[in-house]
């Protein structure tokens, strides 16, 4: 299938969920930041917005990494983060390593870095900096990051040791991992973090973790990104097991409501879910907005426009490495009445 088709028969796919599912929204369209359970959907929400991918992702940047690689292996980007500047500089964090000689992608030492990249335009040119963070040298890996401002400093929040561990930097390039605190752990196979910043200098911390045996949307707060509170899931799925069925949690921010990116990757790698809640801390998995096709994607906005990304460490089977962008847009579906006038006939003409 064509790129053009793909993304054409995607929008249809996109409006039909979104139709099917009402676009409805929680009954409480304050954000509470607690523990409720979740409450029944009823009505409408005209705010709801539908995202999809503008064009074809644009390859731009190649593992961090690779080209200086004396053995000349094959890399791979899986996930990442992205922190603009106020200047318009946009950083790239995130994990790169060689694929593994065999097929155990996650055994030990093979995860040993987190890249940077910098660059002045989503498309670049993108210049490769050295690394944030690395364990090479030893048989421990380090997991995806996220990267947030702080007062006087940035904070990265990374996977290592089965949680997550902090790090902080004066000026986004050089890092310098916290010795003494304790280990973030969310639930059994806490990873991949995103990090919200909400009202009241309150953040949110979500991750992909189990509960109670399947996979979740784990959440955290803190007023200090230092200590993390924990909270109950923000979403809990159907699907069976702890660690694995639900990967890349990323939560964005638009016109008051809040849409959650999740990659459903051991059902289809692609497959992003994306789901809107007028709460940032509860989201209901029976009913998804619409589905991209990305792995682990991110988003950020440069100069008035919104991009998303697509990576992964699988990949490899479909002969591409690296990281891609692609512009992305936001439609509205169209009302009852819309739809209802947009079927009768026009003024002079038989039904």
């Amino acid at each position: 299938m064509s790129t053009i088709r793909r993304q054409l028969t995607y929008l249809a796919l996109s409006l039909s969920v979104c139709l099917l599912a009402q676009c409805t929204l929680p009954d409480d369209a304050g954000p509470s930041y607690s523990t409720a359970e979740a409450v029944p959907r009823h009505g409408t929400d005209k705010r709801i917005e539908i995202p999809w991918i503008k064009g074809a992702f644009r390859h731009v940047l190649d593992p961090p990494g690779m080209k200086s690689d004396p053995e000349k292996r094959l890399w791979y980007i899986n996930d990442h983060c992205f922190y603009v500047e106020d200047n318009g500089t946009i950083h790239w964090f995130g994990i790169t390593n060689p694929y593994p000689e065999d097929t155990g992608y996650y055994g030990a030492g093979t995860h040993q870095h987190i890249g940077h990249a910098t660059a002045q335009h989503p498309f670049g040119p993108w210049e490769e900096q050295p690394h944030a963070l690395s364990t090479e040298g030893s048989d421990k890996n380090i997991g995806a990051c996220y990267v947030t401002r702080s007062e006087d400093r940035y904070v990265m929040i990374y996977g290592y040791n089965k949680g997550f561990w902090l790090a902080t930097s004066q000026d986004l390039y050089t890092w310098q991992a916290r010795q003494n605190g304790d280990r973030i752990s969310l639930g059994p196979g806490t990873r991949d973090p995103c990090v919200l910043g909400v009202q009241g200098g309150t953040s949110l911390l979500y991750a992909a973790a189990g509960h109670e045996g399947v996979g979740a949307v784990a959440l955290a707060r803190s007023n200090n990104l230092l200590q993390w509170e924990k909270l109950d899931p923000a979403l809990v799925s159907d699907v069976q097991g702890s660690w694995g069925p639900l990967e890349s949690p990323f939560v964005y921010q638009r016109n008051g409501l809040y849409y959650l990116f999740l990659n459903h990757s051991h059902h289809q790698y692609e497959e992003t879910l994306v789901f809107v809640s007028s709460s940032p801390d509860k989201f209901e998995w029976d009913t998804p907005l619409c589905t991209l096709f990305a792995h682990a994607a991110e988003v950020f906005e440069w100069k008035g426009k919104t991009y998303v990304s697509h990576c992964g460490i699988e990949d490899r089977h479909w002969k591409r490495t690296g990281l891609y962008l692609a512009e992305l847009s936001w439609t509205r579906p169209a009302t009852d009445e819309q739809t209802v006038r947009s079927r009768q006939p026009a003024a002079g003409n038989s039904p």
